[in-house]
């Protein structure tokens, strides 16, 4: 995303697809209520399963991975891609990018002129458009309203010597033409901070420095008759050089040092990733079962209190899954395949959270969607037939999907979740986006129905059924 100091927010408004991954013409508005989007699909019965070489099986998903991710960036890895024809079709996408609490120091127009936060290597195309943001920016700030950009962004693939290029415009500007990776380290990654410890140590030196010039008048004195604190500032960077033995020893000590810092804090962050892991599943499955990361100690005869990050055996992790309240464990690959796929999704939203990633997909749920199916459609049924007195007890179903996209929510990330048509057990009212895939007769042509609805009633889709079965 864009580098900015202060928090920014994107979201998207539109995609259009354009006569490519099995659609005519689909143009989609996605709902700004919040950033997890729910892509509905449906496919073909005589479609024996899917054949994708994507994660993503609707086109809209799809579409925005060609334009959000760097999968398909180039040319080469487009030939691979499922119903993509090249030579025709194109896809385009508008998003916001909102820039939230901006600091007093912001507000000062002349303060952002030569922003460090733009000094990073660019092309001279990734800088006029920097520039531009640079003005808006500016505006915003002599306003004292949050910053606004509106983005679109345009690939097509009907040129064959542009397919790794994508055409962009911000807010009212001119279209410019930049490559594919630009593009997408412009908006979609986020600011490395590599570089920012040198930043630090410098500011620190000169902090220092200009701490001891003006606390200790003497020593101010001293530099103002007897020295030049020009020259004494310079002489603070000025190393000498060692003898190739003693720096091979300094490199030899710091290599050593940094590795060893690097690899504890490696083991740190798994553990982090565990712990984070194990929160997100309780809360989707709404503490009914739990997650325990088996870890074994490598000093085992070493006292709790003494153990440290060396004494973990990170060769030898085992998962175990638990049913709330129950002594009986159930190791991953033994586990019901719908609760393997909660843990899954709970795995990908904390790395994604981690890592600080732009756009989530999550898909493969359809092992899920059976069994939140099979147990309502039981849960109904049985509520029928034993529980019409409002005091019996009742029988009830977890709603694993909304629980997915409430801690989506939580986490302030954009996910966009395929999920089978069906019972999703939403609240009413949520607008979604349907795709139903579509055969053309005997051909094995391939086409896509996409349209913008809400969700419904989860009764209603059990009413047929009960009919059926004449029940009162």
């Amino acid at each position: 995303m864009m580098q900015e100091t202060s928090k920014t927010l994107m979201h998207f408004t539109k995609l259009t697809i354009e006569d490519c991954l099995g659609c005519r013409h689909v143009t989609i508005t996605f709902p700004q209520v919040d950033n997890v989007h729910l892509l509905l699909f449906k496919l073909a019965k005589t479609n024996g399963g899917v054949t994708s070489t994507s994660q993503t099986v609707t086109p809209v998903g799809q579409a925005l991975k060609l334009l959000c991710t760097m999968e398909f960036a180039t040319a080469e890895s487009l030939k691979h891609f499922p119903l993509l024809q090249i030579g025709r079709g194109g896809v385009k996408m508008s998003f916001k990018l909102v820039r939230l609490n901006i600091t007093d120091a912001d507000r000062n127009p002349d303060a952002d002129s030569e922003s460090d936060l733009d000094m990073e290597p660019c092309t001279s195309r990734q800088a006029q458009v920097r520039q531009q943001l640079r003005e808006e920016r500016r505006q915003a700030q002599r306003s004292g309203c949050d910053i606004r950009y509106d983005v679109t962004v345009i690939r097509r693939f009907d040129d064959v010597n542009n397919l790794d290029r994508v055409v962009i415009k911000v807010d009212s500007g001119n279209w410019q033409e930049f490559p594919f990776a630009d593009y997408h380290d412009l908006f979609f990654v986020q600011p490395q901070h590599r570089t920012d410890l040198f930043d630090t140590v410098n500011r620190n030196c000169v902090n220092n420095w200009l701490n001891i010039i003006q606390s200790d008048a003497v020593c101010y004195n001293k530099l103002k008759h007897d020295g030049n604190p020009f020259e004494a500032f310079a002489k603070l960077f000025d190393h000498p050089d060692y003898e190739e033995q003693e720096l091979l020893d300094k490199l030899t000590t710091s290599c050593l040092a940094t590795n060893e810092a690097l690899r504890l804090s490696e083991r740190r962050f798994v553990l982090h990733i565990f712990e984070e892991v194990r929160q997100i599943f309780e809360f989707i499955t709404v503490n009914e079962y739990t997650v325990w990361f088996f870890v074994p100690r490598l000093n085992r005869f070493t006292a709790l209190t003494q153990l440290n990050l060396d004494d973990f055996d990170l060769q030898n992790v085992r998962t175990s899954i638990k049913l709330s309240g129950d002594k009986s464990t159930y190791f991953f690959h033994r586990a019901d395949h719908n609760i393997m796929d909660i843990l899954l999704v709970s795995f990908q939203l904390a790395l994604a959270k981690a890592s600080n990633q732009t756009v989530l997909f999550l898909g493969h749920l359809d092992k899920l969607a059976e069994y939140v199916t099979i147990q309502y459609v039981k849960a109904f049924f049985m509520n029928n037939l034993y529980a019409k007195d409002p005091s019996s007890p009742r029988w009830i179903c977890k709603r694993y999907l909304n629980r997915i996209i409430e801690v989506s929510k939580s986490l302030d990330l954009i996910v966009f979740i395929e999920y089978p048509s069906g019972l999703t057990l939403l609240p009413e009212n949520r607008q979604v986006i349907r795709c139903i895939q579509q055969t053309s007769g005997n051909s094995d042509s391939i086409t896509w129905k996409v349209f913008e609805d809400i969700t419904k009633k989860a009764d209603s889709g059990v009413e047929h059924l009960k009919n059926l079965m004449k029940m009162n």
